[in-house]
């Protein structure tokens, strides 16, 4: 139990982060993403010792960070590489 709670503060940590970056740079799809993965480890947590749904609700929470990360990431080299073709014609 000590290790899914573990993973689960971990998991949620990372999301918190990704939340609060996504709002800094005023990103949307990350954001959610990275919302909608923090009750969900809240409810493996609350779910307590029985390990069917407590690891898919994991394993969900764990796939939205990776996927609202690489969205995140995908979307600031964009803007970036915008922002640098701007400036070249100018």
């Amino acid at each position: 139990m000590g290790v899914v709670v573990a993973i689960g503060v971990a998991i949620a940590v990372c999301d918190l982060l990704l939340v609060l970056s996504c709002w800094r740079s005023r990103t949307t799809l990350g954001g959610v993403l990275g919302a909608i993965g923090l009750p969900l480890v809240g409810l493996a947590l609350a779910a307590g010792p029985k390990p069917g749904a407590r690891d898919y609700e994991l394993v969900g929470a764990g796939m939205a960070l990776a996927i609202g990360t690489a969205l995140y990431v995908i979307g600031q080299v964009l803007e970036r590489l915008l922002d640098d073709d701007s400036e070249d014609r100018a």
